[in-house]
């Protein structure tokens, strides 16, 4: 099945064309080189896995057969399909073996097998699927017999009947508890109590519900009431219960029947109240088969069901099997009754089996009940398959995801930590069930009711694994970019008062006597920039094993603290108290031997042996603390009499004048005149040696005029004079001079967010279209375009923070706190009450008069009944108080000019009717993650909607139809709804005719190609002529193509705007020319293209001539085209290429050459890997490619030159970082000292597995054949004058690596590698004779390593009249020097 998907992240769309919406790593080999994997799983997968499921499955039909029972239709086609796939497999298996023994036509043949084994192992799949879901294969016969009709008269079972009479009728038992084994007659047993009662007239009124294993408390409650002869239709589990319990009350004295109550059952939520108070009587009478759940519900009268005793067995087995010969069966008999524990369902299914049934067929039926009734140890095999083919198998793929992840220093998603330690828990849970069968197979008694506890433990497993599979195998991503450090004061770390502040610190961390180090400041000093500083410091020097920042913050937050230091330590502890919490992670820290906790942000005094701290500073384990803070106070409140001597604190002052001015002259920029030059003075001065204050002044001032100037200048000391601090002032003039009403209603939006909120575009978008921010735009696009101008304000004015690429940005907590502080003055006008943890709605006087309201990330459990009306609110925000689970449904009705409603992350299942009266106000409503969530049809009646966000909203499975009347509407985000959204009904997609914006990334997929069908069609989307940003996923291939044409015409009209597109195992796409024949592909700016197994040209345009090609794309990756010739083919096209600047190819065994060099001019990063027949990289010639920043070749096997031919002319002066690996052919990497004195800002340099290197700069006449002269370094430039990194490796040819003269101008040099040289003599060499002795400085050298060097005798060449050289690396750190058997002397004199 192939997959098309079509993405954007803004305008314009992006397309996606891919075979499966994921892509496993192992199908990148192809098919022909792994037919036989294939092959072998399949076989596999059948053999060990289906046939086995299919026998037991035939064993339960054959069982029900015999009892006279109707087998399932879709159980017989199973079984059916089942023969069918083995004998195909079987063909398959005989195919493979003749392919084996045959040479003619082998490459096609193992292409088709390895290709129909991969289908026919997703067949087997979902064949294994099915089997496994069958609860039952039947339905019972016509007339069945009743179950347990006699057993309970037995004497065994009276007694346990008259324990339960009595405990109802004593006054002082409201509840009542019966618990026993599956099957052993609990539900037979209180119906007999029922008539027994009845009887007796214990109760006026008894009633009976079956709960059942996934209890649904409404389902409970209409039950219960229908039996009362009531009504309970309203919506909100508060007002039911209340309703049911007022009911409940007004009978006298009732019973109340809970039958098979599985887990723990909250009565109150009910509305069930047992009691027993004179007047009113209300008893609770539950059946379980577990003890636990009464104990989790603190029952205390229960009453065990236990087995009939084996006389009583025996009557029940007698009374049931008919007219048989007892005597000549009677051992056969009681060997049966004594298997079946006395547990009456197993003792009747025996017996209604052999049932009249003649002696000689007895031992058939046994064995067949015998294997149905103790499935347990099946099911366990099933667990255990599951587990090993399945579970295992994605974990290890997740593990090296998230290895690759942390190699290049991403965050990795919590999500993904805590199912990683999920799955290890299920793994021990089910080697602890493995040690349990091996009990109960080595042990004869108690086997019936141990295999039956093992088949429900392994039942309970297998649909946990079942949500684990599901979600693991959901992870498009396990992690995150790590997060870029705020920019604010970004240098002043470098100024003389601040450096030995930094040394203080440092120093007091290597103090053996101290652990805990206070580091205290004014708000804004740069405490927080300094400790990154030392964090950044300490890991260069290992100075510890381990660093851990966590930041407080002012709401102290203890699970929070934990969780950041958890995650940091790769552990997840989640879902348990704070004690238990604090012990995990208290154990995981002493496991560290040398470990640095940071914690930023102290507002009050921290409990460290409440989060799980221990400090030592010496021994075995160190763990020290650094914690930063405002407040002296709060630093001296962390010192107890067990750390009163190991404590020290420190103080960061503020800036001195001269670095104050340095620091405002940096982010000021260039000012033109001596006047403002002077004031620039006056205004550092101002602020009081502030980073935050300096920085956001001079951010406001930048390409100011002098008029402007002195109006802040005259501001800032009238804010001054008033008692301001020089911070607050700062920002709050900042916030003054902001030209325009609109930014500074931006900037007070985003202090809606709780503090260090990553705020996104797409968040902050809704909440300024309901505020009118962004005037009179015609488009969304346009709307997100003004945005951008605010947001840029903000941020060059100091009072944003940009996150890494765009993606997001913050505020300071200081410039929050002054935010909310500016909007306290406009009274009644915003409550900005995020993340401070309220339990409560807060009481709000006036509340007819806010027009903002912010309870964003607090623990709110519920929205009073009785809240009052919000009559002038425009934007209201309840996201992620997850606790909450109901909003009354008359809340919206006065709140009539509500325009922006965010209702993301919290616990409603239905939305309030009274959001309807919102149809002609509200422009935007985000109910992102809303994981109950299901009817949203109310959503219909809002017709001035704009946007609308339902990403990850599980409970949808459906978008309803009322949604098509949502005419106004702008953007639709349904990303994040792959497994719950299965239907979009047709026309509903076609009606919203302003969509502008359409996301469903990792979403619905079942489309349809015109329409015919249940389900929206592609043609649709296509038709929606306001379109500019698309994300959608195409399951099938065939869906691209017509009868009449070769592409369908959807198609081409949306790759005319087509953001990012991507092409994976695409078939009969030659070129990408044929999804548009013009070649208007003018907005594309991602291309990607995997496993086009037909595809020789990316772009033929011998075949088709268009205008241009891909005049904006931006990044090209090609992988796995085994039959790619070259990108490029036929003439130049002008404007092509024009903007490309990253290209990455992997795996195209044919390629031959890359680009042509006229499509290089603005490229910046290249990487290429595996394509075996490349020759050279960089064409003949002219190519200025001042752009390029990274050039990284690995395992290129024919590639004998990089430069060769473009030599002359090329120019790579921007070039940072140049990575060969693995090039077999490879002669040098620099054909000429001349050309490599080119690479002035080269600042990492590796080499490794060149086994033909004998220099790393050629020769002159080996390089390029010009006039050979000989070669004056004094007149030439240093070469590599910025390099930092040199690292050579495995390159066995290679003598030496530079002549010294090279190595003498590497003053930047900080880490040099040398490993596995075979045939290296020396590192540097002489190339004249020279006399005397020299100094080589190295001044930043911190890192030198040699291994494995075997016939290395020196640093230099010593040969005769050649000088005695030194080396001065004044900052060394490490030096490494292993199997170097020859090298007798190190030249670094005296130093060591």
């Amino acid at each position: 099945m192939a997959t098309m998907t079509i993405a954007g992240i803004a305008a314009p769309p992006v397309i996606y064309l891919a075979k499966t919406a994921v892509v496993p790593a192992y199908r990148h080999i192809g098919y022909r080189f792994r037919y036989k994997k294939y092959v072998n799983d399949l076989q596999s997968k059948v053999q060990g896995n289906l046939l086995s499921l299919e026998n037991d499955v035939k064993g339960r039909v054959n069982l029900a057969q015999n009892n006279g029972d109707v087998i399932h239709e879709v159980v017989q086609q199973w079984i059916v399909g089942v023969d069918k796939v083995r004998d195909e497999v079987e063909e398959m298996c005989r195919q493979a073996g003749k392919i084996n023994s045959c040479f003619k036509g082998w490459l096609s043949a193992r292409y088709c097998l390895g290709k129909d084994s991969k289908k026919k192992i997703a067949i087997v799949g979902e064949l294994l699927m099915e089997g496994r879901s069958f609860s039952s294969v039947s339905n019972p016969a016509p007339v069945p017999p009743r179950v347990v009709e006699h057993f309970d008269a037995f004497a065994s079972r009276e007694a346990t009947k008259n324990e339960v009479i009595q405990a109802l009728m004593d006054d002082k038992t409201n509840l009542i508890g019966v618990f026993g084994l599956g099957g052993v007659g609990k539900t037979t047993l209180t119906k007999e109590v029922i008539e027994e009662v009845e009887k007796l007239k214990l109760f006026d009124k008894v009633l009976f519900v079956t709960v059942a294993q996934n209890p649904n408390l409404k389902d409970i409650q209409r039950e219960i009431a229908e039996n009362l002869d009531m009504k309970i239709e309203e919506d909100a589990m508060q007002i039911r219960a209340r309703r049911l319990s007022k009911r409940l009350k007004q009978e006298k004295s009732i019973l109340l029947i809970l039958d098979d109550v599985r887990t723990m059952l909250e009565l109150v939520e009910v509305g069930i109240i047992p009691c027993g108070d004179g007047q009113n009587t209300c008893k609770v009478l539950m059946t379980s088969r577990n003890l636990d759940v009464y104990r989790s519900m603190k029952i205390t009268k229960n009453i065990e069901v236990q087995g009939l005793s084996e006389p009583d067995s025996l009557e029940l087995f007698l009374r049931n099997v008919g007219s048989v010969d007892y005597n000549a069966l009677r051992k056969m008999s009681e060997h049966i009754v004594n298997e079946c524990e006395g547990l009456p369902f197993a003792i009747l299914a025996f017996a209604r089996a052999l049932q009249d049934k003649d002696e000689a067929v007895w031992p058939d039926i046994i064995k067949q009940i015998r294997k149905s009734l103790f499935e347990g140890m099946s099911l366990f095999d099933d667990l255990q398959r599951k587990v090993q083919n399945d579970l295992i198998r994605l974990e290890t793929d997740v593990k090296a995801k998230v290895d690759l992840a942390r190699n290049n220093g991403d965050v990795i998603h919590q999500v993904v930590e805590q199912w990683l330690d999920n799955v290890d828990k299920v793994r021990k849970e089910t080697a602890e069930l493995y040690h349990q069968a091996e009990e109960i197979n080595s042990c004869l008694k108690g086997r019936h009711s141990a295999y039956h506890r093992l088949g429900e433990e392994s039942k309970k497993k297998v649909v946990v694994i079942d949500e684990l599979l599901v979600e693991g195998r959901s992870f498009s991503s396990v992690s995150n970019p790590a997060p870029v450090p705020p920019r604010v004061a970004k240098h002043f770390n470098a100024f003389a008062s601040r450096e030995a502040t930094k040394k203080e610190i440092i120093q007091a961390l290597m103090d053996d006597k101290t652990n805990l180090v206070g580091v205290y400041g004014l708000g804004g000093v740069g405490k927080t920039t300094l400790t990154k500083e030392i964090r950044k410091q300490v890991e260069e020097t290992k100075l510890f094993g381990k660093v851990v920042l966590a930041t407080v913050s002012q709401n102290l937050d203890l699970r929070g603290i934990q969780a950041q230091i958890a995650e940091s330590l790769g552990m997840r502890i989640e879902g348990e108290s704070i004690e238990a919490r604090a012990a995990k992670l208290s154990a995981r820290l002493k496991q560290e031997k040398d470990i640095l906790l940071i914690l930023d942000d102290l507002w009050k005094r921290l409990e460290l042996i409440d989060v799980g701290i221990t400090l030592s500073g010496g021994g075995e384990n160190i763990c020290k603390v650094l914690i930063t803070s405002r407040s002296l106070d709060v630093c001296n409140s962390m010192k107890t009499t067990e750390n009163m001597k190991s404590t020290k604190n420190i103080e960061v002052k503020v800036l001195s004048n001269k670095d104050s001015l340095e620091l405002f002259r940096q982010e000021v920029g260039d000012v033109d005149s001596d006047v403002l030059r002077k004031k620039s003075e006056e205004i550092a001065n101002e602020c009081g040696g502030l980073p935050l204050a300096i920085v956001t002044l001079a951010r406001t001032l930048r390409n100011k005029d002098k008029r402007f100037w002195d109006a802040v200048i005259q501001q800032l000391k009238k804010s001054m004079c008033s008692g301001m601090s020089p911070v607050n002032a700062s920002i709050k003039l900042s916030y003054d001079f902001l030209e325009t009403s609109e930014t500074k209603l931006c900037f007070l939006l985003c202090a809606l967010f709780p503090e260090d909120h990553k705020i996104t575009m797409d968040a902050l978008v809704g909440y300024a279209m309901g505020e009118d921010l962004l005037g009179e735009v015609e488009s969304l696009s346009e709307a997100r375009g003004n945005l951008h101008i605010m947001v840029d304000t903000l941020v060059c004015s100091g009072l944003l923070l940009k996150g890494k690429n765009d993606e997001f940005f913050m505020m300071h907590d200081i410039v929050r706190d002054a935010a909310i502080s500016i909007a306290r003055e406009n009274i009644n006008e915003s409550i900005m009450s995020a993340g401070l943890g309220l339990q409560k709605w807060p009481k709000l006087k006036e509340a007819g008069k806010y027009l903002r309201l912010s309870l964003m990330s607090n623990d709110i459990r519920e929205v009073p009944a009785d809240t009052p009306e919000y009559s002038q609110l425009i934007t209201l925000s309840l996201a992620c108080n997850r606790s909450l689970a109901d909003i009354p449904d008359g809340f919206f009705e006065g709140t009539k000019r509500l325009a922006t409603l965010d209702l993301s992350n919290i616990g409603i299942s239905w939305l309030p009717k009274s959001l309807s009266s919102l149809n002609n106000c509200l422009r935007s409503l985000y109910l992102d993650n809303c994981w109950r969530l299901q009817d949203i049809s109310v959503i219909g009646n809002l017709k001035t909607l704009e946007i609308l966000s339902l990403q990850g909203s599980m409970g949808i499975w459906r978008l309803p139809e009322e949604i098509s009347g949502l005419t106004n509407l702008k953007m639709l985000n349904l990303s994040n709804n792959r497994w719950n959204l299965k239907c979009i009904p047709p026309n509903v997609i076609s009606r919203l005719c302003s969509l502008e914006e359409l996301y469903m990334r990792d979403s619905f997929c079942k489309w349809e190609i015109e329409g015919s069908g249940y389900n929206a069609s592609l043609a649709e989307v296509a038709s929606l002529t306001n379109l500019t940003s698309l994300y959608l996923e195409i399951p099938n291939t065939k869906w691209l193509f017509t009868d009449i044409g070769p592409f369908a015409a959807w198609v081409n009209v949306l790759m005319e705007t087509t953001y990012e597109l991507l092409l994976v195992e695409h078939e009969g796409l030659k070129n990408v020319l044929q999804l548009n024949p013009k070649g208007r592909f003018y907005n594309l700016k991602f291309l990607e293209i995997s496993e086009s197994e037909e595809m020789e040209y990316v772009v033929n345009v011998e075949e088709q001539v268009p205008e241009t090609m891909f005049p904006n794309l931006e990044i090209l990756k090609l992988s796995f085209m085994h039959e790619l010739k070259a990108i490029w083919n036929g003439p130049f096209l002008e404007r092509s290429f024009e903007k490309l600047k990253v290209v990455f190819i992997s795996s195209c065994d044919e390629l031959v050459n890359v680009l042509p060099s006229l499509f290089w001019t603005r490229l910046q990063n290249f990487e290429m890997e595996n394509c075996s027949q490349l020759e050279k990289v960089f064409e003949d010639g002219s190519a200025s490619i001042l752009k390029l920043r990274s050039i990284k070749l690995y395992r290129l096997d024919s590639l004998t030159s990089i430069w060769e031919g473009a030599v002359p002319l090329i120019r790579l002066e921007n070039l940072k970082i140049l990575d060969v690996s693995n090039c077999p052919n490879l002669r040098y990497l620099f054909p000429l000292v001349a050309f490599a004195q080119r690479f002035q800002q080269l600042e990492e340099l590796n080499a490794s597995w060149c086994p033909e290197f004998t220099k790393l700069i050629a020769e002159e006449e080996e390089g390029m054949e010009i006039k050979s002269s000989p070669i004056n370094f004094i007149a030439l430039p240093p070469i590599f004058s910025n390099l930092k990194r040199l690292c050579i490796s495995d390159c066995h040819g290679l003598k030496c690596i530079f002549p010294i003269r090279i190595f003498q101008g590497l003053l930047q040099l900080e880490e040099f590698k040398v490993y596995c040289c075979n045939e290296m003599e020396e590192l540097f060499e002489f190339e004249e004779e020279e006399e005397g002795s020299m100094t080589i400085p190295l001044p930043r050298l911190r890192f030198l390593s040699l291994r494995w060097l075997p016939r290395l005798t020196s640093f230099f060449s010593h040969r005769r009249r050649l000088p005695r050289v030194l080396l001065d690396c004044p900052f060394l750190e490490t030096l490494h020097i292993y199997d170097c058997p020859n090298l007798k002397r190190l030249p670094f004199g005296s130093m060591f």
